[in-house]
């Protein structure tokens, strides 16, 4: 007697639950779940640099390689590539924003990328033609503005991470706060000019991109949409400025993987923060957010920035053998890891019976395997009780929490 009242009490919860969250619910139900648990390495940055970040990155590269996943392809790094930095030369002579290349003024560098996407250990993706305003930029440097001290007084300065952050933005003009967007013509002019370039260097278009400092708007996007640009990474939220204070305006404030921008690209998310250098991203605190991820059938996406491996040799060698370790602990940890790119997550999402082609080499890669039955079940209910604080706690309250854990846990086990 006393089970069928309980069968009957967590019945009408079921039921009152989904009359208060129905939309939640199908939303949630109808995202992207996986049974192969998809691996990014998402590092932005890379470009433009002093000689010595070359050999950095053949290390990080050298790293990665071995790493294999279940169809026996090493990991790959997802290159968030800056095509040019200021040419303070020519800045100073002519008084206009010019600029210095990756493939023509850093050959060391640009011959690194190339081998590694030879290697299929890299794959680039637009970041930026700089990471910087450069209209901004040279109006400052006109102005003998102190925060470009430093700039100027350094021989083939590049230190782009080095200026105050507002400064970094590309999209918008930092200079003062709050921000101000580009103006829709420099907008269309920079992203014309970003798309032919890397084009140019790498041989094929990038289709996925993510915006420095992570401030774009839905004027970008469209521009973005113009050069056949499907994907924007983000790291679960769109910022569109920066107000008075310097504080990040977000909208929206929330982005989930899979979701859709008005022009109908697809929304990637960051989920395991991996900044060593910044000392508050563990390869404990990445470990646990990569489980997480695995647990609700998410990929795996993992920020790790250039600066981590461009610092100190101590700073890099130790980024370098903390991400080793992670990869370690996510290959060892959990079955059918598979590693990707961006660009290939976002065209998985929109057909996830096509096989995986890298079009930067032509290598091709078996179809991920979407996560179906008491494994899709399973991921929906840690999505919810991951997200959403309330149902949580209500299911707590109730006891639905019991069930809701055996599903879970059968689910792992049998997917």
């Amino acid at each position: 007697m006393a089970i069928l009242f309980i069968l009957g009490f967590w019945s009408a919860c079921i039921a009152g639950l989904w009359l208060w969250k129905k939309e939640l619910f199908i939303s949630t139900w109808n995202e992207a779940y996986f049974a192969d648990t998809p691996v990014l390495i998402e590092s932005d940055d890379w470009g433009p640099g002093a000689e010595f970040h070359a050999d950095r990155l053949q290390q990080l590269l050298d790293m990665l390689a071995r790493h294999r996943d279940t169809a026996g392809r090493n990991a790959v790094l997802t290159a968030d590539m800056v095509l040019a930095v200021p040419d303070l030369e020519r800045i100073a002579s002519e008084g206009e924003y010019r600029r210095k290349m990756l493939d023509a003024d850093f050959p060391a560098i640009y011959q690194t990328l190339k081998d590694g996407i030879a290697r299929d250990i890299l794959t680039p993706q637009l970041h930026g033609l700089e990471h910087l305003n450069g209209a901004a930029f040279a109006r400052l440097y006109r102005q003998d503005d102190p925060r470009l001290a430093v700039a100027k007084a350094t021989a083939d300065w590049s230190d782009w991470e080095s200026l105050d952050s507002p400064l970094q933005g590309h999209y918008v003009d930092g200079s003062a706060l709050p921000t101000s967007p580009v103006d829709s013509a420099e907008a269309q002019n920079i992203i014309e000019l970003a798309a032919a370039s890397f084009q140019r260097m790498f041989g094929a278009p990038s289709v996925s991109t993510v915006a420095p400092c992570y401030l774009w708007s839905d004027n970008i996007e469209a521009y973005w949409s113009k050069q056949n640009i499907i994907a924007i990474q983000t790291a679960g939220y769109r910022c569109t400025g920066r107000d008075q204070s310097g504080h990040y305006r977000q909208d929206p404030p929330i982005i989930r993987v899979g979701n859709k921008s008005r022009l109908g690209q697809t929304y990637l998310v960051r989920n395991v923060m991996y900044e060593p250098v910044d000392g508050k991203n563990t390869v404990a605190s990445a470990i646990a957010e990569a489980e997480m991820a695995y647990l609700q059938a998410a990929p795996i996406s993992i920020s790790t920035h250039r600066y981590n491996f461009t610092r100190s040799e101590t700073e890099c060698s130790n980024a370098i053998a903390g991400l080793d370790r992670l990869l370690s602990a996510i290959t060892d940890s959990f079955p059918r890891v598979r590693f990707l790119s961006s660009a290939e997550l976002a065209e998985t999402l929109s057909d996830q019976s096509l096989e995986m082609i890298n079009r930067f080499n032509g290598k091709r890669w078996p179809a991920l395997n979407p996560a179906r039955g008491q494994r899709k079940l399973g991921a929906f209910l840690y999505r919810l009780y991951y997200r959403h604080r309330k149902l949580a706690l209500i299911g707590y309250m109730t006891g639905l929490c019991l069930p809701a854990w055996i599903i879970c846990k059968t689910g792992i086990k049998n997917g």
